[in-house]
């Protein structure tokens, strides 16, 4: 992985190669029972926990909280889907095909969504100020809950104050995501 000053995060894996994909539904549901949201259910976080669930689904790959945000700093690259210029069809049953092939894919930061760098909290910092010009951000519920919550909040204002200090955790959040994940042998 490369970053705009060429930073190089380098990245091993151990695991064996999987022999199979990893399953969509968990075979152990995490959960506090806070909330409806709190329920981790599948393999990837879904774009519509809250932080409990963020919080459970990252512990439970090993992730402290300082990691976790600084992996969702991974959405200051690429794109997401969204429901414009959807056919009515699709919006009317919301399968995963359709929303794999969704015909529009935006930015959730649209300075640069090609560059890595810690724009990514900069840009959550300003939309908590209510500081964004329309279009200039697409975020998700995940990535909100990153300001919304006092103590994730924390690590959103180190990371937009310091490139470098995200840079470094996210080296060892990635790091630990991989060596968590790269094998679906009894990983779930």
């Amino acid at each position: 992985i490369t970053s705009k000053e060429t930073t190089t995060i380098p990245i091993t894996t151990e695991a064996d190669d999987a022999t199979a994909a990893d399953p969509y539904y968990r075979r152990t549901i995490l959960s506090n029972n806070e909330t409806k949201r709190s329920i981790v259910t599948t393999t990837l976080p879904s774009a519509g926990l809250d932080s409990d669930g963020l919080r459970l689904y990252f512990t439970s790959l090993g992730l402290s909280e300082s990691e976790l945000v600084a992996i969702c700093g991974a959405h200051d690259l690429g794109r997401h889907v969204t429901l414009l210029n959807m056919t009515k069809s699709c919006l009317k049953i919301l399968t995963r095909d359709c929303l794999e092939n969704a015909p529009v894919s935006i930015p959730f930061v649209s300075k640069d969504p090609d560059t890595f760098s810690n724009e990514y909290y900069k840009a959550l910092l300003r939309w908590y100020d209510r500081n964004v010009t329309l279009g200039e951000v697409a975020f998700i519920p995940t990535d909100v809950n990153l300001v919304v919550d006092e103590g994730l909040r924390v690590y959103v204002e180190k990371y937009a104050k310091d490139e470098g200090l995200f840079f470094r955790e996210f080296t060892i959040a990635y790091q630990k995501l991989v060596d968590a994940t790269a094998t679906s042998i009894g990983a779930y």
